[in-house]
């Protein structure tokens, strides 16, 4: 309850206390010198002999309170930054992820010169229409004018907001300019332990692809081994749960109706389906009483230890479990559940919408530099540097058309801990810490596979057998108008209705009648406005297919989709590496 509360906070100081400081609040660009366009915009911060011309340090504000660059400073991704930038970035983080920390800055009028924040959160819109931002293309414009034709158009004109401009950058996000229709694996998935689960094949021949044989199978190994864990979900917070996002696409359960308008997933049949699987997982006892109010830490400890048989949920935010099980000789493979009516899945895949959005204070007295920095760090250049290193140290092109890298022989003696020289030399080079401007779709593309360890490789094979049932869900996350009158009071109501319905899902699993919890809340939904969430979002909808150049977004729903077809733990011609068995 308390963090439903400092939810509600935050919603509530983002959209009262700037009403009436946009008013006041006027967004004014620097007169700096204007930025040749003849050479890379960073270049011009040296001098002529490749010196920085001037040195600052900025304060970079991240909305995660995991995240962390231990090394920074001493590390060589980040003395090549300052040596081509000049800049000592600061990094400051929230102790804990309850929104608290970016509501005091934002109150307080005291946003450093750099915030990165969820880019599905309101904030990074609102943060924009109340002036608090610099627009990233009119900083382009004076201080990096080659960057805007680096833009990939897609993520580009998806960020873009009702007033025409562009305010940051999202990380971690595919872009069609690298991967043009290449199919990418499921950002999440039902995970089984290998080793139980061909117990359950040969001694019941169940495969566990149905509703009721998953449930057999799980009580199955809860009967055989009393210390284990049936059926994990990940943690309940106050934005939900994100197994019940995945299981809800296991369920088939589409965002657009079959006249290609949006529609909210809650009241769809096939999400009703996949709350009364639920509830007959909590009442057949697979699923523990303590999941419920387990933090991820708690999660984490039962797969690493190995007592976990079924995971559902986000296998990368568990990477680390995983890999301890992996070396311990325990295997999760994937497995391809389908609904009631036996629909295959239609899972999202990783491109998303990316994770942290990067954004320009207008407190920033040096937005020509930062603007700069953000080019490099953006820059194909740039993105080498944080995902492989400096060429000819760890990597190398192939050949002279510079198509495909590979390692260096010192770079791949250190990954796999060949010499202990080159093992030290590489753990303090610092690569993949500055993922704030990660671009996954270059990254995937150039990224070699070998020199890798077996865990890592073994982890990024988890969930590729699932790739035939990966579609982009990008029409699903929509790019609302946030210059129309109603978009603040249309985001107060969908939120007021998401934390209720975070909070009603234990409910609606845990109920004697799941189906009277389900109306329940329901009505609650429709009672804060639903309706009026949902017309808003149809128009946003439009919108989003528009700017995707989409006339249908659920993958079912579009020409020449057909129902893949593969073995109950998917395809695993996919594997990467050694052939899985």
């Amino acid at each position: 309850m308390k963090k439903i509360i400092l939810s509600l906070l935050t919603c509530g100081l983002l959209l009262t206390l700037p009403s009436c400081a946009s008013q006041e609040k006027e967004v004014i660009y620097p007169d700096f010198e204007l930025t040749p366009s003849e050479k890379n915009s960073w270049e011009y911060l040296l001098d002529e002999n490749g010196k920085p011309k001037e040195e600052i340090t900025i304060e970079w504000y991240v909305n995660d309170s995991t995240f962390s660059w231990p090394g920074y400073g001493n590390d060589v991704v980040s003395k090549v930054i300052k040596e081509k930038t000049g800049i000592t970035i600061k990094f400051v983080t929230p102790v804990t992820d309850d929104g608290q920390k970016l509501a005091t800055l934002i109150s307080g009028d005291a946003l450093p010169d750099v915030v990165s924040v969820q880019s599905w959160y309101q904030q990074c819109s609102q943060l924009a229409m109340q002036n608090y931002l610099f627009a990233v293309d009119e900083l382009m414009d004076r201080w990096a004018p080659k960057m805007e034709a680096t833009m990939e158009e897609d993520l580009w004109k998806y960020f873009q907001l009702g007033d025409g401009h562009n305010y940051g950058f999202p990380n971690l996000c595919f872009s069609n300019n690298y991967l043009t229709g290449e199919q990418l694996y499921p950002n999440g998935g039902i995970l089984v332990r290998e080793d139980w689960y061909n117990e359950v094949l040969l001694a019941t021949g169940n495969d566990m692809t149905t509703p009721q044989g998953f449930i057999d199978g799980c009580l199955y190994i809860k009967n055989k081994y009393s210390d284990s864990i049936p059926f994990q979900l990940d943690a309940f917070t106050n934005e939900g749960n994100k197994s019940i996002t995945w299981l809800a696409q296991y369920f088939a359960t589409p965002f657009e109706t079959e006249e290609g308008e949006y529609q909210d997933l809650r009241t769809d049949d096939h999400y009703i389906q996949m709350l009364r699987f639920l509830n007959e997982c909590n009442k057949a006892g697979i699923i523990r009483s303590s999941n419920f109010s387990d933090t991820y830490s708690q999660l984490k400890t039962n797969i690493s230890r190995g007592k976990v048989f079924v995971s559902a949920g986000t296998p990368q935010d568990y990477q680390v479990a995983f890999q301890n099980c992996y070396n311990s000789g325990i295997n999760y493979i994937p497995l391809v559940l389908r609904n009631y009516d036996g629909d295959a899945p239609v899972l999202q895949d990783i491109s998303g919408q990316g994770y942290l959005f990067s954004m320009i204070s207008t407190n920033c007295k040096r937005p020509d530099i930062v603007i700069k920095l953000f080019d490099y760090l953006h820059s194909e250049e740039g993105q080498r540097l944080v995902s492989f290193g400096i060429e000819g140290e760890t990597w190398e092109w192939t050949d002279e058309t510079k198509t495909e890298i590979k390692w260096t022989d010192r770079y791949i003696s250190g990954a796999l801990n060949l010499n202990e020289e080159d093992a030290a030399w590489l753990q303090g080079y610092g690569l993949n810490a500055m993922t704030l401007m990660m671009n996954m779709s270059y990254i995937f593309k150039y990224r070699p596979n070998e020199g890798r360890k077996e865990e890592v490789v073994y982890i990024d094979n988890q969930k590729r057998p699932l790739t035939p049932y990966s579609y982009d869900f990008r029409p699903s996350f929509l790019k609302h108008d946030t210059a129309d009158d109603n978009y603040f009071s249309i985001s107060t109501k969908a939120k007021k209705i998401d934390i209720k319905w975070a909070q009603a899902l234990i409910d609606i699993i845990q109920a004697d009648d799941y189906l009277s919890e389900y109306q329940s809340s329901i009505d609650y939904a429709n009672r804060q406005g639903l309706d009026e969430v949902v017309e808003f979002y149809k128009k946003s909808y439009k919108d989003t297919l528009a700017v995707l150049g989409l006339e249908r977004g659920y993958p079912t729903h579009q020409e020449g989709y057909v129902e893949p077809v593969t073995g109950p733990n998917g395809d695993f011609s996919y594997w990467i590496g050694a052939t899985h068995e």
